[in-house]
C-alpha cells in the first residue's frame, strides 16, 4: 500500500494527473476500504477540472466514511467550483464540526457564503460586511436587501514608502488564484489564517506598501483581512511578498485571489 501511495504521489508531484489516476485506480482496486485513496483520485480528477468523476469520489467519501473530514473538504471544495455555494457550505460545516482546528475549513466557510452573496448581486465588500454582523447567511441576506451596506465610500490609502518585492514560488498544484504572476488581473487579494488582530492603521500601513489601497476589511472571527487595490499590480506585489510569511504575529499567512475578482484596468 505504502508503494502505491509514494507513485501516486510522485506522479502527482510532475503533475501527471493522468497517471496518477491510474495508480490510484489501482491503490482503489486492491484497497476498496483506503479513503485516501479516493481523496487522491477525487484531487486529481479536480486539477483536470472532471467535476463529474471528481464529486462522484467525493460523494462515496461522505457516504461510506461519514467521519472522514478530508472528505467532506473535497467535496466542498468541488462544489464551490461548480458554483453550489450553499451545498458547499454544508459541507465546510461538516468538516468544522468533525475537526473544528481545521482553520482551512474556517476559511473556507466564509470565502463560499461571501460567493453565495456575490452571485446574488452584491460585492465582496458588502458580503464582508454583512457577514461580520449576522448571525447566519440568511440575515446577511437579508440585511444587504434591506440595503444596510452601502458601497465603499471609495477613500484610497496610498504608502510613499519604496517595497523590495522578494518572490515566493506557488506550492502544490497549480491555481491562477495563488500565482502571483496574477493571469486574472486581480485588484483584490483575501488574507487568511489572521488570528491575531491588526489595526486598521497598521493593515493600511502594511498593505499599501504594494499599491495605493482602495478599502480594507477585516474580520478576526473569522481569521479574514480582504484587501482592495486600485491596480492588480498592487495585489501581486502583496502575494509575492507576502505569501506564506508571518504578518504582525500572525503566522504563516495565506493570499488568494478571489474567485469573483475586480478586473484591473
Amino acid at each position: 500500500m505504502e508503494a502505491l501511495g509514494h507513485k501516486g504521489y510522485q506522479k502527482s508531484i510532475l503533475r501527471d494527473w493522468a497517471g496518477a489516476i491510474s495508480v490510484w485506480d489501482e491503490a482503489i482496486k486492491s484497497y476498496p476500504k483506503e479513503k485516501k485513496f479516493y481523496n487522491n483520485r477525487s484531487r486529481c480528477y479536480f486539477l483536470m477540472n472532471d467535476f463529474k468523476r471528481a464529486l462522484a469520489d467525493a460523494e462515496f467519501m461522505t457516504t461510506h466514511f461519514p467521519d472522514y473530514s478530508r472528505g467532506y473538504f473535497r467535496h466542498g471544495e468541488i462544489l464551490a467550483s461548480m458554483g453550489k455555494y450553499r451545498e458547499a457550505e454544508r459541507c465546510f460545516r461538516r468538516v468544522i464540526e468533525l475537526d473544528n482546528s481545521c482553520l482551512d475549513a474556517v476559511n473556507e466557510l466564509n470565502e463560499v457564503q461571501i460567493q453565495y452573496l456575490c452571485s446574488l448581486g452584491f460585492t465582496r465588500y458588502q458580503a464582508g460586511n454583512a457577514l461580520a454582523v449576522a448571525k447566519d447567511l440568511e440575515e446577511a441576506k437579508t440585511l444587504l436587501r434591506d440595503g444596510a451596506f452601502p458601497e465603499d465610500d471609495g477613500e484610497i490609502y496610498e504608502s510613499d514608502e519604496d517595497t523590495t518585492v522578494q518572490v515566493h514560488p506557488v506550492q502544490g498544484h497549480y491555481d491562477p488564484l495563488e500565482d502571483p504572476d496574477n493571469p486574472k488581473k486581480c485588484c483584490s487579494i483575501w488574507v487568511g489564517n489572521m488570528k491575531e488582530k491588526v489595526s486598521e492603521d497598521d493593515l493600511k500601513k502594511i498593505f499599501s506598501k504594494y499599491g495605493k489601497v482602495k478599502s480594507i476589511k477585516a474580520d478576526f472571527s473569522k481569521y479574514f483581512v480582504f484587501v482592495n487595490y486600485i491596480e492588480s499590480d498592487g495585489a501581486s506585489k502583496a502575494m509575492r511578498s507576502l505569501q506564506g510569511q508571518d504578518l504582525a504575529g500572525n503566522k504563516g499567512i495565506k493570499i488568494r485571489y478571489p474567485d469573483r475578482a475586480m478586473l484591473g484596468k
